[in-house]
């Protein structure tokens, strides 16, 4: 499979790093007027650590993770990770290529209804083809990891909204992706959930050393980053 993605381990001369944005730009048309989501960013980020994306609402933050992750294609540019030109894969390469190196929670996670708290953490290790006892296993574990233990067997909708964003968190990490990426996971936590969910994120990227990109405006995750990119109108204004 690998050999049939476009892979360059350098542009220009150099070493391309874990995410790389070449000039990328993502355009819509409003009527007769064109916006521009992101405009013109070239930014790349380390193989590890946390990395904050932070700006105003509408700024193009969730636009930018998106694109990272391959969700949606930029208008032109060309976006990396790790060597790999995510806008040259075909529909089939990209689902496999997201599947294997990227753990993605939006703002509004949906988990599956009818499904345990459990089962829906092993989703995305079943989705690549681990043996259901096997990832009910692991999911338990990371379960208890996040105190959830006498959640296990309930349903989403039996749940919290603190405890709702803690299961679609190890849902998310489940595996240790090479790349986990949070769009607002603290959005709509009361002050305690947020300090919860930060300490979970700081400890889990420690473990896995993946490199988690995280879209926030609370201080309480900032503090933990290793570095803060700022957008603003979509573009990098500080970085």
């Amino acid at each position: 499979m690998s050999s049939a993605l476009p892979h360059t381990n350098f542009i220009w001369g150099a070493l391309i790093p874990e995410v790389y944005l070449d000039k990328v730009s993502k355009k819509y048309r409003i009527g007769r007027r064109e916006v521009a989501a992101i405009d013109g960013v070239t930014l790349q980020l380390p193989e590890s650590g946390i990395v904050i994306i932070s700006g105003p609402s509408g700024a193009g933050k969730s636009t930018l993770i998106r694109i990272i992750a391959g969700l949606e294609t930029p208008t032109s540019g060309s976006v990396y990770v790790e060597g790999v030109d995510l806008t040259r894969l075909g529909a089939y390469e990209l689902a496999w290529f997201r599947r294997k190196k990227f753990g993605f929670k939006p703002q509004d996670p949906k988990l599956i209804p009818h499904l345990t708290i459990l089962e829906n953490v092993a989703v995305p290790l079943m989705f690549n083809f681990v043996e259901r006892e096997r990832a009910l296993s692991i999911a338990k574990k990371l379960i208890e990891e996040v105190n959830l233990r006498e959640r296990i067997d309930h349903k989403p909708e039996e749940i919290s909204g603190g405890e709702y964003e803690r299961v679609s968190l190890a849902q998310t990490i489940i595996g240790s992706p090479p790349i986990v990426i949070l769009d607002e996971p603290t959005a709509h936590l009361d002050p305690d959930n947020s300090k919860r969910i930060a300490d979970l994120i700081k400890m889990k990227q420690k473990e896995s050393n993946s490199l988690y990109i995280v879209t926030t405006l609370d201080y309480s995750i900032i503090q933990e980053a290793d570095r803060v990119v700022s957008i603003y109108k979509g573009k990098i204004i500080e970085c």
